[in-house]
Protein backbone atom coordinates (compact mmCIF):
# COMPACT_ATOMS: atom_id res chain seq x y z
CA UNK A 1 0.00 0.00 0.00
CA UNK A 2 1.92 3.33 -0.57
CA UNK A 3 0.31 7.06 0.26
CA UNK A 4 -1.83 7.30 -2.24
CA UNK A 5 -4.04 4.34 -2.19
CA UNK A 6 -4.19 4.83 2.24
CA UNK A 7 -5.70 7.80 1.10
CA UNK A 8 -8.94 6.84 -0.89
CA UNK A 9 -9.32 4.35 1.58
CA UNK A 10 -9.41 6.76 4.10
CA UNK A 11 -11.81 8.43 1.82
CA UNK A 12 -13.99 5.98 1.35
CA UNK A 13 -14.47 4.61 4.98
CA UNK A 14 -15.64 8.00 5.37
CA UNK A 15 -17.69 8.89 2.69
CA UNK A 16 -17.81 5.62 -0.06
CA UNK A 17 -20.25 2.75 -0.31
CA UNK A 18 -20.06 -0.72 -2.22
CA UNK A 19 -23.31 -1.24 -4.52
CA UNK A 20 -23.93 -4.50 -6.43
CA UNK A 21 -26.93 -5.01 -7.95
CA UNK A 22 -28.60 -8.12 -9.78
CA UNK A 23 -31.20 -7.15 -12.54
CA UNK A 24 -32.86 -9.21 -15.33
CA UNK A 25 -33.89 -7.54 -18.21
CA UNK A 26 -34.80 -7.77 -22.19
CA UNK A 27 -32.32 -6.23 -24.64
CA UNK A 28 -31.66 -6.37 -28.69
CA UNK A 29 -28.73 -8.03 -29.42
CA UNK A 30 -27.90 -9.56 -32.65
CA UNK A 31 -30.54 -8.98 -34.60
CA UNK A 32 -33.52 -10.24 -31.80
CA UNK A 33 -34.52 -9.34 -28.49
CA UNK A 34 -32.79 -11.46 -25.51
CA UNK A 35 -33.59 -11.83 -21.70
CA UNK A 36 -30.64 -11.25 -19.79
CA UNK A 37 -31.09 -12.95 -15.75
CA UNK A 38 -29.39 -12.22 -13.19
CA UNK A 39 -27.13 -9.23 -14.62
CA UNK A 40 -24.21 -8.23 -12.20
CA UNK A 41 -23.61 -5.03 -11.57
CA UNK A 42 -21.46 -3.25 -9.17
CA UNK A 43 -19.70 0.06 -8.42
CA UNK A 44 -18.50 2.39 -5.40
CA UNK A 45 -19.77 5.54 -5.01
CA UNK A 46 -18.48 8.46 -3.02
CA UNK A 47 -20.98 11.36 -2.53
CA UNK A 48 -19.49 14.88 -1.22
CA UNK A 49 -20.55 18.72 -1.52
CA UNK A 50 -17.38 19.87 -1.73
CA UNK A 51 -16.03 19.96 -5.24
CA UNK A 52 -12.82 20.19 -4.71
CA UNK A 53 -12.47 17.33 -2.44
CA UNK A 54 -14.16 15.44 -5.22
CA UNK A 55 -11.65 16.96 -7.81
CA UNK A 56 -8.33 15.68 -5.72
CA UNK A 57 -10.17 12.17 -4.86
CA UNK A 58 -10.83 12.01 -8.84
CA UNK A 59 -6.83 13.03 -9.26
CA UNK A 60 -5.80 10.34 -6.78
CA UNK A 61 -7.56 7.81 -8.56
CA UNK A 62 -6.03 8.71 -11.53
CA UNK A 63 -2.68 8.41 -9.76
CA UNK A 64 -3.06 5.50 -8.68
CA UNK A 65 -4.79 3.37 -11.15
CA UNK A 66 -4.79 5.85 -13.81
CA UNK A 67 -8.70 5.83 -13.93
CA UNK A 68 -10.41 8.46 -15.44
CA UNK A 69 -13.79 9.50 -13.20
CA UNK A 70 -16.02 11.80 -13.91
CA UNK A 71 -18.00 13.99 -11.33
CA UNK A 72 -21.78 13.57 -11.56
CA UNK A 73 -24.36 16.21 -11.61
CA UNK A 74 -25.55 14.89 -7.81
CA UNK A 75 -22.28 15.61 -6.74
CA UNK A 76 -20.59 11.96 -6.82
CA UNK A 77 -17.69 10.21 -8.23
CA UNK A 78 -18.66 6.00 -9.20
CA UNK A 79 -15.82 3.93 -10.28
CA UNK A 80 -17.35 0.86 -11.67
CA UNK A 81 -13.83 -0.77 -13.31
CA UNK A 82 -14.02 -4.56 -11.11
CA UNK A 83 -10.78 -4.91 -11.07
CA UNK A 84 -9.80 -1.77 -9.17
CA UNK A 85 -12.69 -2.17 -6.99
CA UNK A 86 -11.65 -5.83 -5.96
CA UNK A 87 -8.14 -4.19 -4.87
CA UNK A 88 -10.32 -1.58 -2.92
CA UNK A 89 -12.40 -4.28 -0.90
CA UNK A 90 -9.76 -6.32 -0.08
CA UNK A 91 -8.55 -4.10 2.47
CA UNK A 92 -11.65 -3.03 3.88
CA UNK A 93 -15.53 -3.74 3.43
CA UNK A 94 -17.27 -0.35 2.55
CA UNK A 95 -20.52 1.01 4.48
CA UNK A 96 -20.90 3.08 7.66
CA UNK A 97 -20.80 0.15 9.69
CA UNK A 98 -18.51 -2.18 8.29
CA UNK A 99 -15.31 -0.22 6.88
CA UNK A 100 -12.23 -0.48 9.33
CA UNK A 101 -8.97 1.03 9.54
CA UNK A 102 -6.56 -1.35 7.25
CA UNK A 103 -4.18 -3.41 9.01
CA UNK A 104 -1.72 -2.38 6.52
CA UNK A 105 -1.92 1.21 7.96
CA UNK A 106 -2.48 -0.16 11.48
CA UNK A 107 0.76 -1.92 11.62
CA UNK A 108 2.84 0.04 9.28
CA UNK A 109 5.90 1.77 10.70
CA UNK A 110 5.20 4.24 8.04
CA UNK A 111 4.11 7.40 9.33
CA UNK A 112 2.69 8.69 6.35
CA UNK A 113 0.43 5.55 5.41
CA UNK A 114 -1.06 7.19 8.61
CA UNK A 115 -1.69 10.46 8.04
CA UNK A 116 -2.79 9.93 4.32
CA UNK A 117 -5.86 7.64 6.19
CA UNK A 118 -6.08 10.09 8.59
CA UNK A 119 -6.13 12.94 5.64
CA UNK A 120 -8.98 11.04 3.90
CA UNK A 121 -10.82 9.86 6.54
CA UNK A 122 -11.51 13.96 8.18
CA UNK A 123 -12.23 15.64 5.01
CA UNK A 124 -14.55 12.87 4.63
CA UNK A 125 -16.10 12.82 8.13
CA UNK A 126 -14.58 15.58 9.80
CA UNK A 127 -14.80 19.29 10.92
CA UNK A 128 -12.40 22.12 12.42
CA UNK A 129 -15.28 24.62 13.02
CA UNK A 130 -14.50 25.25 16.36
CA UNK A 131 -12.51 21.91 16.98
CA UNK A 132 -11.14 19.18 15.39
CA UNK A 133 -13.44 16.40 15.32
CA UNK A 134 -14.67 13.66 13.52
CA UNK A 135 -17.68 11.61 13.49
CA UNK A 136 -18.72 7.85 12.87
CA UNK A 137 -21.75 5.18 13.92
CA UNK A 138 -18.86 2.89 13.92
CA UNK A 139 -17.42 2.29 17.35
CA UNK A 140 -15.03 -0.23 15.85
CA UNK A 141 -13.54 1.98 13.36
CA UNK A 142 -13.23 5.39 14.98
CA UNK A 143 -11.54 3.73 17.85
CA UNK A 144 -9.21 2.34 15.30
CA UNK A 145 -8.86 6.22 13.97
CA UNK A 146 -8.57 7.50 17.51
CA UNK A 147 -5.84 4.34 17.94
CA UNK A 148 -3.86 6.07 15.15
CA UNK A 149 -3.75 9.39 16.25
CA UNK A 150 -2.00 8.64 19.66
CA UNK A 151 0.71 6.63 17.14
CA UNK A 152 1.18 10.27 15.75
CA UNK A 153 1.49 11.97 19.39
CA UNK A 154 -1.93 13.51 19.00
CA UNK A 155 -3.94 13.93 22.13
CA UNK A 156 -7.87 12.84 21.54
CA UNK A 157 -10.86 11.65 23.20
CA UNK A 158 -13.60 9.40 22.21
CA UNK A 159 -16.42 10.70 23.62
CA UNK A 160 -20.12 8.94 24.81
CA UNK A 161 -22.35 8.39 22.01
CA UNK A 162 -25.07 10.96 20.92
CA UNK A 163 -28.42 8.93 20.67
CA UNK A 164 -31.28 9.62 18.60
CA UNK A 165 -34.01 8.41 18.57
CA UNK A 166 -34.89 5.91 15.84
CA UNK A 167 -31.26 6.86 14.48
CA UNK A 168 -27.80 4.94 15.23
CA UNK A 169 -25.54 6.04 18.07
CA UNK A 170 -23.11 8.56 17.07
CA UNK A 171 -19.28 8.65 17.89
CA UNK A 172 -17.82 11.33 18.01
CA UNK A 173 -13.31 11.85 18.30
CA UNK A 174 -12.28 15.03 19.47
CA UNK A 175 -8.68 15.87 19.03
CA UNK A 176 -7.75 17.96 22.57
CA UNK A 177 -7.50 21.99 21.27
CA UNK A 178 -3.61 21.70 22.15
CA UNK A 179 -2.89 19.30 19.49
CA UNK A 180 -4.70 20.95 17.00
CA UNK A 181 -2.21 23.01 15.93
CA UNK A 182 -0.37 19.67 15.31
CA UNK A 183 -2.92 17.85 13.16
CA UNK A 184 -3.42 20.30 10.80
CA UNK A 185 0.01 20.34 10.13
CA UNK A 186 0.68 16.91 10.04
CA UNK A 187 -2.64 15.79 8.49
CA UNK A 188 -2.72 18.32 6.30
CA UNK A 189 -6.26 18.14 4.91
CA UNK A 190 -7.86 18.91 1.49
CA UNK A 191 -10.89 20.50 2.75
CA UNK A 192 -12.58 21.97 6.47
CA UNK A 193 -10.26 24.51 6.73
CA UNK A 194 -10.85 27.98 7.45
CA UNK A 195 -11.06 29.71 4.32
CA UNK A 196 -10.51 26.28 2.51
CA UNK A 197 -6.37 26.92 2.75
CA UNK A 198 -4.31 24.18 2.95
CA UNK A 199 -1.20 24.52 5.16
CA UNK A 200 1.83 24.10 3.84
CA UNK A 201 4.23 24.24 6.13
CA UNK A 202 5.42 20.37 8.05
CA UNK A 203 5.77 19.45 11.69
CA UNK A 204 8.72 17.10 13.06
CA UNK A 205 7.54 13.68 13.79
Amino acid sequence: MDNNLAEIIGLLCAEGSYILQYSTYMSYDRGRFRLFKNHKSERIELYNKDTNLLLHYRDLLLLEFNYKANITKNNKINLCNRKIIRVLISYTQLGHLKWKVPDEVLKSENIFLKTSFIRGYFDGDGTSSNSIRMFSTNKKGITQVAFLLNQLNIKNTLQKPIIKENRKPIFTLQVSRKAKERFLNLINPISKLPGNARVNNQVKI
